[in-house]
């Protein structure tokens, strides 16, 4: 039986015949559970995710289905396509049923839950105004949910390689010359001296003339289609309390609603706090007390696509998906041509080619174990930085920068998750690789994959940016960032010591970092009065970067480079590009039109489904810059000439490691249910203007 709780302050009570659900909410709207057993901690779990985010949930399992165009309509059709092609769910099914009695339990808790809390969350507005209710949350959906993710989050390892492609034709046997990203001068990796295996033997790039496929639909972006993160964590040494700290902003599509959800869940044995997915029991980023963690995407190469043409007859297996799509009040069944995937699960990417070659998106996940993602379940009773590496050690769900710290005050940095063993550079853009090469790629092994324990320089940073330097035995790929951010991060944590403020001062940094190396050079080209006597900051009334991100933008798309590129090219004008370089300035002053940042770079918080009609947060100045280490990455909209901020910090967390964690939070929106207003949590004006919450841990 069910009792509802009277709407009373920020208690509620929910109970079943023999589990009793009692939340409290704090000032920021963290929900805080108090049970009696681990099994009541999967239910309770369950039961506020399906509570207050039922539709999310929907959403991302809907999305891992391929079946969005079911609710939304013809838009979804080529998004559900590509996603019943990958075919997470005989993945996640296959990952649950291998799974041990005791996981399935806790699994099963939560979903049950889960549906519990769905006879409230059914409510919102989003089931209301399309007609339709959850349906019945399985357990693996969890894992469905969970496996999305890591696709979502490692899929940039595979697109850096069209983008590549793009490129190639372009610039041709110049492309490795000009697109070098070893001796840009603020290149800076994660790990350092002594840190890893070097090697003698240069590495080098082989070229390959550019395809001329027709390349497939993209997949549907769930979490971010340029998401980053920063986290970090300085020892006692570095740390003006004498505590570890540590600190994680991850970077995600700033949406309606909020991707995560913070939560506080105590056992007689257990107290655990922090972000969480919803849809997945798990706390991905906070603190139980004795060691805090939080991740990043590490953007080490998980995936690839790859051209093979020797393959055996039998390796090629044949499947029709059908996608159902809403006509009205009917649900009506699209059915397509036959596709092929391997008998390994990795995909025949859908091209138009005019021969019998085969390219094959690989994913390391296509491979997981059941045993891969247990530890996962595991962090929530970790005790040192010790235990974290070790536990951390067998996780093959890819790929994740974690960084964790005790009441020790030790410190550690490990990347989780199946990569691929390189000990050279790839080929640039699509490779061609033979059927015998093809079928022994080789996977780091734990102790390969990049990490570092207790380290003697007392700090860790990661920022998307490469693991290995270039003497390095390993190579990681060129799916990585373009570091601006871990130049900055690096050059405000390597000196003195650190507390709370300026770990605020960091995350909440606004420096143009790139503009530091580009401006100097632009200048000596012509005269551009914007930039002169500029601080490199994002300030909301400044023109000049306004002028300057229109004016890189013009210049990389009309020159058909990146950024490494570009700063190679720069010293080295000719007389015709020089004068493009003025039009180009020209038209970026013309459609600046006299607008400072804050107007021409605008922050929306879009609703997650894309419905335009669905507006639960406010329009603001956006914040930061695309390589600022608070940023704000955004897309040029030519319709109002202005850019649309896209992606930034989902949440900014800090952690003092003292006997009783001190936390510092600050969320962009609503953590609970975000269709009703509720006064008592901070707004996202606060957040803009970072200002942090304190967040109790009890």
């Amino acid at each position: 039986m069910i009792y509802f709780f009277l709407l009373l302050a920020s208690f509620s009570t929910f109970a079943t015949s023999d589990i009793k659900c009692e939340a409290t909410y704090d000032q920021v709207g963290v929900t805080r559970q108090k049970v009696n057993s681990l099994h009541d901690y999967y239910y309770c779990f369950g039961y506020h995710h399906g509570k207050d985010r039922a539709w999310m949930m929907d959403y991302f399992r809907r999305v891992a289905q391929g079946r969005n165009a079911e609710v939304y309509g013809y838009s979804s059709l080529k998004s559900d396509l590509m996603m019943k092609l990958l075919d997470l769910p005989t993945l996640a099914s296959r990952l649950y049923s291998g799974m041990p009695d005791q996981y399935k339990e806790w699994l099963k808790a939560y979903a049950q839950g889960a549906n519990l809390g769905f006879q409230e969350g059914k409510n919102s507005q989003e089931f209301k105004d399309l007609g339709y209710e959850p349906e019945s949350w399985e357990p693996e959906h969890s894992i469905l949910v969970l496996v999305l993710q890591s696709f979502d989050q490692t899929r940039k390892t595979f697109f850096r390689d069209y983008e590549e492609e793009k490129f190639k034709e372009k610039w041709k046997e110049n492309t490795e010359d000009l697109f070098n990203e070893d001796n840009v001068p603020w290149s800076n990796t994660i790990l350092r001296d002594g840190e890893y295996e070097s090697s003698k033997v240069a590495h080098k790039t082989t070229y390959t003339p550019p395809s001329k496929s027709k390349l497939w639909e993209n997949f549907p972006d769930v979490f971010g289609k340029e998401s980053g993160s920063n986290n970090w964590v300085v020892g006692k040494t570095k740390s003006k309390t004498g505590y570890a700290m540590l600190a994680n902003d991850p970077h995600l599509d700033l949406k309606t609603p909020l991707f995560w959800y913070w939560i506080n869940l105590q056992t007689p044995e257990l107290n655990v706090i922090g972000g969480s997915v919803p849809g997945v029991p798990v706390i991905v980023s906070g603190t139980n007390g004795k060691v805090a963690w939080g991740l990043t995407n590490a953007y080490i190469n998980t995936a690839d696509a790859v051209f093979i043409k020797d393959y055996p007859e039998d390796f090629l297996v044949s499947f029709r998906p059908t996608v159902k799509v809403k006509l009205g009040f009917l649900q009506l069944p699209f059915f397509f041509k036959s596709f092929e995937k391997t008998k390994n699960g990795d995909l025949i990417l859908p091209l138009e080619l005019g021969n019998q070659d085969k390219m094959v998106l690989r994913w390391t996940g296509f491979g997981l174990k059941s045993a891969d993602l247990l530890p996962m379940f595991n962090l929530l009773n970790t005790t040192t930085v010790t235990d974290m590496d070790e536990k951390l050690k067998q996780v093959g769900l890819p790929a994740w920068n974690f960084v964790f710290a005790d009441t020790k005050g030790d410190i550690g940095y490990r990347v989780v998750g199946e990569a691929y063993k390189d000990t050279q550079k790839d080929s640039y853009g699509v490779s061609y690789e033979k059927f015998n090469e093809f079928a022994k790629r080789d996977l780091l092994d734990p102790m390969e994959r990049p990490h570092v324990l207790k380290p003697k320089r007392d700090y860790v940073y990661t920022a998307n940016n490469r693991h290995w330097p270039v003497n390095s035995k390993f190579y990681g790929g060129r799916g990585y960032s373009y570091s601006f951010r871990g130049f900055r991060i690096d050059e405000l944590l390597k000196d003195g010591q650190h507390d709370v403020q300026s770990f605020k001062k960091i995350q909440c940094d606004r420096q143009v970092v790139d503009a530091r190396f580009f401006v100097q050079k632009l200048l000596r080209v012509m005269d551009i009065p914007e930039f002169k006597g500029w601080d490199f900051n994002a300030q909301e009334n400044s023109q000049a970067p306004s002028v300057y991100r229109r004016l890189m933008d013009l210049l990389m798309e009309g020159w058909q480079v990146n950024e490494y590129a570009l700063f190679n090219m720069l010293d080295k004008l000719n007389e015709k590009q020089k004068s493009e370089v003025s039009s180009f300035y020209n038209v970026a002053k013309k459609q600046v039109a006299g607008r400072g940042w804050g107007d021409f770079h605008r922050l929306t918080f879009a609703h997650l489904s894309k419905n335009a009609d669905w507006k639960f947060s406010p329009e603001i100045p956006g914040i930061g810059d695309n390589h600022s280490v608070d940023p704000g990455t955004s897309k040029w909209d030519p319709d109002s000439k202005s850019y649309e901020q896209f992606s930034g910090a989902s949440m900014r967390m800090i952690i003092v490691m003292k006997e009783v964690p001190e936390i510092h939070l600050a969320l962009p929106g609503y953590n609970r249910n975000y269709t009703q207003q509720q006064s008592s949590i901070p707004s996202w004006a606060e957040w803009r203007a970072c200002i942090y919450n304190q967040v109790s841990f009890k």
